[in-house]
């Protein structure tokens, strides 16, 4: 097949290829020019956002890496990409304390919820033993389920009400809570073991060894 004529090319080209507009873009000094210019346009854009990221910083700090809580985290959880992404923030509106890493396997010492950043007091350490799942301050304690309990499970917040049976004529023992927003550590078949405060313990333990101790389930705790 013959090769076409330069004008015969040129009919069947796209019209806007014949535009004098076309073919003045097409010149090597005016294709280069262009591009130099788009350099230089994205130069000073680069340089803008550079200008405006130091004012920003000077203003409010430096962005920093910090954990926040995507969904509602229960004491005793996980803190694990599900329940914790990573945000860059300004560090005047990162509060003092704020996580800087967590180790894996790290759980949730009391409530962390969506939006909150991760609070260093709130990180109970590495999951497995249960010392490492406590928040400092409190203690675990377990009680038996003898008498029966609401279906809790861990994170769970309870109350333990204690029963002392007095040995009076009186018609009903005396009852009284012990613990107050205790948090379910673990479940199983004869036993539920919660965390209490220190504080707390005496008044558990007593009424473990001269009374009963009822479980009684609660709201979860603020903060």
């Amino acid at each position: 097949m013959p090769a076409l004529s330069p004008l015969r090319r040129r009919a069947d080209a796209p019209s806007w290829h014949r535009s004098p507009l076309y073919r003045w873009l097409r010149r090597p000094l005016v294709y280069w020019s262009v591009v130099a210019l788009l350099v230089v346009i994205t130069a000073i854009a680069g340089a803008r956002q550079s200008d405006r990221q130091r004012q920003f910083e000077a203003s409010y700090g430096e962005l920093r890496q910090v954990p926040v809580a995507v969904t509602l985290i229960r004491p005793g959880e996980i803190l694990d990409s599900r329940a914790v992404r990573w945000e860059r923030r300004p560090a005047a509106g990162v509060p003092p304390g704020a996580a800087t890493d967590l180790a894996e396997g790290a759980v949730a010492a009391a409530a962390i919820y969506p939006g909150e950043v991760v609070h260093t007091e709130r990180v109970a350490g590495r999951g497995g033993g249960l010392s490492s799942r406590l928040a400092p301050g409190s203690a675990a304690v377990s009680i038996p389920t003898s008498y029966g309990v609401p279906p809790v499970q861990s994170g769970d917040q309870v109350t333990l009400i204690a029963v002392f049976d007095t040995f009076s004529a009186e018609p009903a023992p005396e009852a009284r809570p012990v613990a107050r927003h205790a948090t379910v550590v673990e479940v199983d078949e004869d036993t539920v073991t919660v965390a209490v405060r220190q504080s707390e313990l005496g008044a558990t333990v007593s009424a473990l060894v001269w009374g009963t101790v009822a479980i009684v389930a609660v709201g979860a705790a603020a903060g």
